[in-house]
């Protein structure tokens, strides 16, 4: 009994060590790839070597982004397609997004559903440059109406785009937010 508590014990620090390590791999965000929601998660742009531009890995609390105001307006919780934006119907997307594989929009509630589909984790469609991801045959081509050029969205241009846009907005509602914008607010673990 003792022996079998002490090997049950190793394997939730293993287990824990990879959920909240900044230098997690890429097998720590597969994880998450499925039906129960992480408390956190790293985001990091090469899962082998870190960032080879020297950027540290992102610690993101997903807890907090799922649980608490953290919607653009402050408002709100943040409905869960507004970074798993695929797990929506086809009739609820919105802007340059084409691909749906949800008949619902993702809530808690419908993944706690027997027959729910697991989520991706971002890494299934966008995967680091010169990679393929997991679920596509390449990294999405994105035309923005603003823009000229296809932007090829890889997991650091999808982290970017989404995740800075919105701390933006939140900037604007508040300015004094714990929100990060600049690149060491996130590499450095301000992107709680």
């Amino acid at each position: 009994m003792k022996a079998l508590l002490v090997c049950l014990a190793a394997t939730l620090f293993v287990a824990a060590t990879f959920v909240v390590s900044p230098r997690a791999s890429h097998a720590t965000a597969a994880l998450f790839d499925g039906k129960v929601q992480p408390k956190d998660v790293v985001l990091n742009r090469d899962p082998k070597t870190n960032d080879p531009k020297g950027k540290p890995s992102v610690p993101f609390s997903h807890e907090n982004h799922a649980t608490k105001n953290y919607s653009a307006d402050m408002k709100s919780v943040m409905g869960c397609a507004e970074c798993h934006h695929t797990d929506q119907p086809k009739s609820a997307l919105k802007g340059v997004l084409k691909t749906s594989e949800r008949d619902e929009v993702l809530t808690a509630a419908v993944l706690a559903k027997a027959d729910a589909a697991p989520v991706k984790d971002c890494r299934s469609c966008h995967a680091q440059e010169g990679s393929k991801p997991a679920s596509l045959a390449a990294n999405p081509d994105v035309l923005y109406p603003d823009e000229s050029d296809p932007i090829t969205m890889t997991n650091e241009e999808a982290y970017h785009r989404n995740c800075i846009t919105c701390h933006e907005s939140v900037k604007k509602i508040k300015a004094d937010t714990k929100a990060p914008t600049t690149c060491a607010q996130c590499h450095s673990g301000g992107g709680q």
